[in-house]
């Protein structure tokens, strides 16, 4: 999980460095990688292409965390009479030290809702649009707004981010073209080294779509991600999940599904709670699409898949129950 600029915005008003400088991507550079698109688009026609933002796919975590920790908390309090008390008398220092638990356990109780409401009541997701005919780049921000720049006027890179990871941003900059006013970042980022150069070709997937036209990509573009017009159902959720450990092997798949089964709660309650992001009308209007547009793909147009959710999700609640069971046993 990397949540950069999701709590805030990424710093502004400085310098670009120098290391930024060294990796920047130019608009009009081509780079010989084979482009992927990494299950990020939204919307994709000959006008423009909509992609999700990097922390679509992990969003509810922080809303299973905070009702855990609220959850751990009241308990904690709750029992904490019984176990310092008896049914005969109250013990000495009885109130002085429930004033004490009661406001120590006010910081967690506080994070917990500061966390909820971080990932809940806001947005279900926050779109980048880039349009070809009017070179611009639209960027849904968190708080609601909309960034819209030209693209030849974005200073992209790969830049570093706490932990060693890595991600491609865009920077507007000031008509000093030194100072960063504002800075955006695509889906895809990355830990490590081997991870930051698989981000070439993700940038090249939007670089060519802006540069070369839709039918340097469209090929590779399979599925276009049903949450444009609605809330995402439970089975779009669960594949989504799902498709991070889609590769991996059985045991660590189970695990990961263990995983979901404990966080999907908090991804259904942050989704169900959340807007969906409306593009100002002149934003609409300068994105009309061609009804013969052969390049138009929407969720309506992806592939059958075969829907293996229910099983995959009832095998993983036999197997949690199951687990419980066994130690309850013991």
């Amino acid at each position: 999980m990397e949540f950069s600029g999701f709590f805030k915005p990424y710093p502004a008003n400085r310098p670009l460095t120098e290391d930024e400088r060294q990796r920047q991507l130019h608009q009009k550079q081509r780079l010989e990688v084979e482009s992927v698109y990494q299950l990020s688009v939204i919307r994709f026609n000959t006008t423009y292409m909509e992609v999700v933002d990097k922390w679509f796919a992990w969003r509810g975590v922080l809303t299973s965390v905070a009702a855990m920790m609220f959850a751990l908390v009241v308990f904690g309090v709750g029992m904490w009479p019984y176990l310092y008390s008896t049914q005969d008398q109250v013990a000495d220092g009885f109130w002085w030290v429930a004033l004490a638990v009661s406001i120590v356990a006010l910081i967690p109780l506080s994070l917990s809702v500061w966390a909820f409401k971080t990932d809940a009541f806001r947005f279900t997701h926050f779109p980048i649009r880039l349009n070809r005919k009017t070179r611009m780049v639209h960027v849904f921000r968190t708080n609601g707004t909309v960034l819209s720049v030209p693209w030849s006027e974005v200073f992209f890179c790969i830049a570093a981010l706490p932990q060693r990871n890595w991600e491609i941003q865009g920077h507007v900059l000031d008509k000093d073209g030194v100072t960063v006013k504002e800075t955006f970042a695509f889906m895809l980022w990355g830990a490590g080294e081997r991870d930051r150069d698989e981000l070439p070709r993700y940038w090249e997937f939007v670089r060519r779509y802006m540069e070369e036209g839709p039918a340097s990509v469209a090929e590779i573009v399979e599925y276009c991600l049903p949450i444009a017009d609605q809330r995402e159902s439970f089975t779009f959720g669960f594949h989504r999940t799902h498709g991070d450990a889609g590769s991996a092997p059985l045991p660590i798949q189970l695990f990961i599904l263990l995983i979901y089964l404990v966080t999907y709660p908090g991804r259904w309650i942050a989704m169900r709670t959340s807007k969906l992001p409306v593009w100002p009308q002149k934003i609409e209007e300068a994105c009309a699409v061609d009804a013969n547009d052969p390049y138009r793909k929407i969720a309506l147009t992806n592939k059958p898949i075969t829907d293996h959710a229910p099983i995959y999700f009832v095998v993983v609640v036999g197997v949690a129950l199951l687990v419980a069971w066994v130690g309850l046993l013991r």
